[in-house]
């Protein structure tokens, strides 16, 4: 025991030494496979300690590729060498695959051959591309074969390159006659391939086939409206800044490959494989952004859109990077990174070449930014001086030209810091204020296979807006683009579950869905009303919920509750809103029924699916968590300042469990508390599209399609506009339900006939007046919920009304009379003891 001290102190230089040669050894890994920087170093250990079994990388690909889901692993076939797995193919989320061009041998170093993957990753898309571009010359204006052929991403970037053929073509003609009519008739073509395609999607089709006639309808109605410009604006040269201004894309036959232009800028195609991950639809703001984006790229500096929740700062720089085929990592900024965290994610970006987006940018502490800057500026000095190594943090790195650093930020509310000068002058600002919604709209639709687009789209973007100016200002309220775009979303999945039904009743019922569950009882008829004026004439279509309504009925039987039509009303809606979000908030009082909401939701679904022999999913399984029970570093992790040892956080734990299950059982992650933008803001980027939690420790934990969020909120008072936008919401009143339903399950438990009847008229003699009366004439110390009072009453009448205490069934004559009085005293030491001394005489006095 005597030198106890000194073996702890030696203990601790020894476990130092060990941290420290262990990040020497991961480091070294990281710069032969630069994409590791983008994991944590449990992550990078795991996989590292799985060299020898190539299969069980599987799971970590979509952590270090954008839209690499899985790789097809065959043992070789060569007679002299065999056994050795090798990779012939990849695969995207959503079950694309493409097949490489030589298969890559998963032997040695894991870094090694995640290094070849990566490689014939972008051999294999440039070779495909090429052949791509060949197949589109030989089927001419008979797309129909060619789009089922090709990968998605191929099909965009290669009509992409077809157009700004034609449109140059065109240009030069018209330089030289003098006539519109090349252009014209280009734009007829347009017109009617965007027509076979909008026949072809409203078709029966794969999810996949789909997602990729989408996402090219989006991009070339864009060519449409560009040549519409291009008609108007009078543009008769191919140096016209209307015609350098768009995003075009060439061949080049000398180093044959794909480059991208706009305006003096240009690039190179990435190749980086994306699947079909959807496209933006790309307005004259989005227009205006890329144009900025990419002339900060070119002039070696970052980019920095600003502006308020969503008006698609995030989607329009990931946009971006997918029409220049790189990388983009989007990265949520919170108060607890520091400089080393950031450090080693800009040693990523570099050595990578792929782009940067830091989202909320000016979360991050002050004093942290400073150091950040250096960071960012030694990176952007290198880029101008075009260097292909140079000195970062001490240590001399590869550059790869493409990179990018980007940031967002979402100016003025609690928890934002001003930027520091050194950091602003290194960011080419673009505030993106309003989007333009009525266009988005259009495009939507039209991508959803809907007739008549330019109308629908008007009216759907004028009750929007009517929405806004004519319903009452509520925290839970958001009528902006997100909203706007689930809305037709999910008006596309019910035109394709009902064929039968027009155009304007499926779009009315979907703004009916996702807007009256979170409208109060006062704003329902107005917005009904609005509904009205902009479709007259339409019937809503009631759709049937069959099963799931015996289930939830069966269910309240079950647990004792009564079936009251709002209930089963907000059930039905917490059921739709979940289909279309997969975030969800359940805002009310306490005692306006949130809890049995979604626990009778969840047990009434798990019957259905049991019960349903076509489905995968067997049950739902609840994670609940009290976000305000935790400090910040207890629920998303933290590294320990002295030790720099990193502990993990409660749920950081619980999504890594959830989400990294296979199990197509649905996931519910249960926030049962307060919402702040202390602790909220930091799930920003899983609550929209990204659908990624980024830890501090480089982690990042992206969400599968079976796990989804609910949360169970009082008010949203404190919430940011970031926050409500990006979630569905359910809005449950007390008023609807009151405390009837409530006592109504509590007196079907009596057993006495004779006392429940007596009951109830007691019940409805006293309890409604003297809660009036309490309302409006006495004071309370502390505020009592009506429920909770009579839910009080219950108990204590369940308690003293006993045998001992005289209520006696076979005593005739006083049995009703004991029953009143122990109501009544009950009543007293419940519903009436809450008020102040001054109030009791009154309270009194009323009773008697």
């Amino acid at each position: 025991q005597n030198n106890m001290l000194e073996r702890l102190n030696d203990m601790n230089t020894k476990l130092e030494d060990i941290q420290k040669s262990l990040d020497m050894y991961l480091e070294t890994k990281r710069q032969i496979f630069p994409r590791f920087y983008f994991l944590s170093n449990d992550d990078l250990l795991e996989i590292l300690g799985q060299s020898r079994n190539p299969t069980a990388v599987q799971p970590h690909l979509k952590k270090c590729f954008d839209n690499i889901v899985q790789l097809q692993m065959e043992k070789e076939t060569v007679e002299r060498r065999q056994g050795r797995m090798e990779a012939v193919a990849m695969f995207s989320a959503d079950g694309e695959k493409v097949e490489f061009l030589n298969p890559v041998v998963l032997e040695g170093a894991v870094e090694g051959w995640l290094c070849d993957i990566e490689d014939t990753m972008r051999v294999t898309l440039r070779n495909k591309l090429s052949a791509c571009r060949q197949a589109l010359k030989k089927a001419g204006n008979k797309r129909d074969k060619w789009t089922k052929d090709w990968p998605g991403q191929l099909l965009i970037t290669t009509s992409q390159m077809q157009w700004t053929q034609d449109c140059s073509k065109a240009l030069v003609k018209l330089k030289e006659r003098g006539d519109k009519k090349s252009l014209k008739s280009m734009k007829k073509k347009q017109i009617s391939m965007l027509s076979k395609f909008s026949d072809a999607i409203r078709g029966n089709l794969t999810p996949l086939q789909r997602a990729k006639i989408v996402a090219l309808v989006t991009i070339e109605v864009h060519a449409r409206d560009v040549i519409d410009k291009l008609i108007k604006s009078n543009c008769n040269d191919v140096m016209g800044f209307e015609w350098l201004m768009q995003l075009r894309f060439y061949w080049e036959k000398e180093i044959d490959d794909c480059i991208v232009r706009q305006t003096n800028s240009q690039f190179r195609y990435g190749y980086e494989y994306l699947g079909n991950s959807g496209r933006l639809v790309i307005t004259p703001l989005t227009d205006r952004c890329y144009m900025t984006l990419t002339t900060a790229l070119h002039l070696h500096r970052g980019g920095s859109p600003k502006g308020p929740a969503g008006t698609g700062k995030t989607e329009t720089v990931k946009d971006l990077g997918k029409a220049l085929g790189d990388y983009v990592i989007v990265v949520n900024c919170s108060e607890g990174l520091d400089y080393k965290s950031m450090g080693r994610m800009f040693s990523g970006l570099a050595q990578t070449g792929a782009w940067g987006c830091f989202d909320e940018f000016n979360r991050i502490n002050v004093e942290v930014l400073s150091v950040v800057a250096q960071q960012i500026l030694s990176i952007l000095s290198a880029l101008a001086a075009g260097n292909d190594r140079f000195i970062f943090e001490g240590r001399e790195i590869n550059l790869v030209w493409s990179c990018g650093v980007f940031i967002t930020m979402n100016p003025g509310y609690a928890g934002r810091t001003e930027l520091p000068d050194n950091l602003k002058s290194m960011f080419r600002p673009i505030s993106m204020v309003v989007p333009d919604s009525c266009l988005i709209s259009e495009i939507i639709l039209f991508g959803e296979g809907f007739n008549n687009t330019k109308v629908l789209a008007k009216k759907v973007f004028t009750l929007y807006s009517l929405a806004v100016q004519q319903l009452s200002q509520q925290e839970h309220y958001d009528f902006g683009l997100r909203a706007l775009v689930s809305v037709l979303k999910y008006a596309g999945r019910k035109k394709r579950a009902l064929p039968d039904y027009p155009d304007e009743e499926i779009l009315l019922l979907a703004m009916k869905d996702m807007n009256v569950a979170k409208l109060t009882s006062d704003d329902t008829p107005l917005f009904n009303g609005i509904v009205q004026d902009l479709f007259p004439g339409v019937e809503t279509p009631i759709l049937d919920y069959g099963d799931l309504t015996k289930a939830v009925e069966e269910q309240l039987k079950c647990d004792g509750l009564q079936n009251v039509p709002t209930i089963m009303t907000k059930i039905i809606q917490l059921y739709e809103t979940k289909n279309s979000r997969h975030s969800v908030m359940i805002v009310g009082e306490t005692g306006a029924g949130k809890s049995v909401c979604w626990k009778t939701l969840k047990n009434a679904l798990t019957t259905t699916w049991k019960a349903d022999a076509n489905t995968e999913k067997t049950c739902v399984r609840e994670f609940a968590i009290n976000p305000k029970a935790l400090s910040l570093g207890e629920l998303y992790g933290e590294f320990d300042l002295n030790t720099n040892e990193w502990s993990d956080g409660v749920l950081s734990a619980v999504m890594r469990k959830t989400c990294s299950e296979e199990s197509a059982d649905e996931k519910w992650i249960l926030f049962d508390g307060p919402v702040d933008t202390l602790w909220i803001e930091s799930m920003n980027s899983v609550m929209d599209d990204n659908k990624v939690l980024t830890l501090i420790n480089g982690e990042r934990i992206s969400m599968p399609s079976q796990v989804s969020l609910l949360f169970e909120v009082g008010d949203l008072s404190v919430a940011s506009p970031a926050t409500v936008s990006r979630c569905g919401m359910v809005y449950m009143q007390y008023k609807d339900l009151g405390w009837q339903p409530y006592v109504d399950s509590w007196l079907s438990k009596q057993e006495d006939p004779t006392a429940r009847d007596d009951l109830r008229k007691l019940f409805s003699k006293f309890v409604l007046p003297v809660l009036q009366f309490r309302h409006t004439h006495c004071q309370e110390l502390v505020k009592t919920s009506e429920l909770n009072s009579v839910k009080n009453l219950c108990i204590l009448y369940d308690c003293l009304a006993t045998l001992e205490n005289g209520v006696n069934p076979k005593d005739d004559e006083n049995y009703q009379k004991m029953i009143e009085l122990w109501f009544l005293f009950s009543m007293i030491w419940s519903l009436c003891c809450t008020v102040v001394g001054s109030s009791r005489k009154a309270m009194d006095n009323y009773i008697r």
